[in-house]
């Protein structure tokens, strides 16, 4: 088994993550380096937090820095939160400055919460004012620093080969596909049209690696697949290895989750609407009864089925988590403790984790279901076409909640290949983060 470490002093983009990973952790849905560009200046966002505890949810936007800072980067904050209608801020710094009450007094007079956290070992003493101190948990933090160091390193990859391979055609598909997804949408403020537009890319790029694979292959890209020809297919998922299909199903199951996010956030809001009776939230959805022409009935339909669910607002949150800390599969010799975890982390109780794991067929009807049963080689029921190196982060998350002493042996697992596959996805998580391109 391989292994690999994450930075004692976290700077710049580790900064960034290290604090993200603390809201992360407290049953928030986390939105991270948000784009918006066509202007002069390109717009980028640090993080953006959705708060499903609340009805409806509320937004916070969280910026970062580990460098020197300034008014000029509170008046900056303060002309975002106003451009984007977000009524709460806050600035996290690492440098501390003289009179650092005055600066926090007129940060409050704009509406940021200005927080210093000079010393790493005090993030969460100081964060506890912020987060549920109880949601602090230095094994979740650790786990989604990696979730994100993995993300950061694919993507890394994927602008590599953009630049290095013009000719192929799947390298400026998957860019453009991942922008419109994370970014593109987000700065669209009705959500109807919101959810109209990643459903229009979703459509766009449909079996998108099915495409790239065969065009790794020698095939054309603008053919239509539903499958990977059967070796690239071998060494994605029985070997591990590092092909481009990890970088594309990331983006697809990217998507899946932008949607089911939008999907939600369109009904809370239509609620909140019929609750209040107030014009104010239905303006939101652009129309006074939501129209839903541009969706597919199929997709109507799962969206009624599981907004039935009691639980249905927590389901961002839960897919967040589930696909990317969870690595999308359960072990089933510890079934019992997964539900328990998902449990806590996402606030559904034990008894609806089955509903909720339901949603993505719900919304995204599959062949056979979205997850498959690995036994009876390996006891591990997974999504099907999962990128593995989140699988390798799942594989981890396990291995240090299940374990005394953080070794995969001491996991009491049954199938003949149920903890070479979790040793395999591991492995190949640290090639992605020691990876160079």
């Amino acid at each position: 088994m391989t292994s690999v470490s994450l930075p004692e002093l976290p700077k710049g983009h580790e900064f960034e993550e290290f604090i993200s990973a603390f809201y992360q952790s407290s049953k928030l849905f986390i939105e991270r380096n948000i784009i918006e560009r066509g202007v002069e200046e390109v717009l980028e966002l640090d993080t953006i937090a959705t708060d499903y505890e609340q009805f409806p949810p509320s937004i916070q936007l969280i910026e970062l820095k580990s460098g020197s800072w300034g008014f000029t980067d509170l008046f900056k904050l303060k002309g975002w939160i106003d451009y984007l209608n977000i009524p709460k801020a806050s600035f996290i710094v690492q440098k501390e400055r003289q009179n650092i009450e005055f600066y926090k007094e007129k940060a409050s007079a704009l509406g940021i919460n200005l927080i210093v956290i000079p010393n790493i070992k005090v993030t969460g003493e100081v964060l506890s004012e912020f987060i549920p101190p109880e949601c602090i948990n230095e094994t979740d933090i650790a786990v989604w620093r990696f979730a994100y160091w993995v993300e950061r390193n694919l993507l890394r990859r994927l602008n590599h080969k953009k630049k290095s391979h013009r000719n192929i055609a799947c390298y400026s598909a998957l860019k453009a596909y991942y922008y419109d997804v994370s970014s593109g949408v987000f700065f669209t403020e009705n959500i109807v049209d919101k959810l109209n537009k990643l459903y229009d890319a979703f459509r766009k790029y449909p079996h998108i690696t099915a495409k790239c694979a065969h065009e790794l292959a020698g095939d054309s890209f603008d053919k239509e697949y539903s499958s990977l020809p059967d070796g690239i297919f071998s060494e994605t998922y029985y070997k591990c290895k590092y092909t481009d299909v990890q970088i594309s199903t990331f983006i697809e199951h990217r998507a899946r989750l932008s949607i089911l996010k939008s999907a939600i956030d369109l009904k809370l809001y239509q609620r909140a609407g019929e609750t209040s009776k107030t014009e104010s939230y239905l303006e939101l959805l652009g129309y006074k009864i939501p129209k839903f022409d541009f969706l597919p009935q199929s997709f109507i339909d799962g969206l009624n089925t599981i907004s039935a669910h009691p639980y249905f607002h927590k389901y961002a949150v839960f897919w967040q988590y589930f696909i990317w800390l969870f690595g999308g599969f359960i072990l089933v010799d510890y079934e019992e403790q997964e539900y328990q975890l998902l449990s806590e982390q996402t606030g559904i109780p034990v008894e609806e984790i089955p509903n909720a794991l339901s949603a993505y067929d719900a919304l995204f009807p599959n062949a056979g279901g979205w997850f498959l049963d690995l036994s009876p080689h390996s006891n591990i029921r997974v999504l099907k076409m999962f990128p593995v190196p989140f699988m390798g982060v799942g594989a981890n998350y396990r291995r240090l909640k299940y374990t005394e002493n953080g070794d995969f042996k001491e996991l009491k697992l049954t199938g003949q290949h149920t903890l070479t596959d979790l040793i395999k996805w591991n492995n190949l998580t640290v090639e992605v983060l020691t990876s160079a391109n």
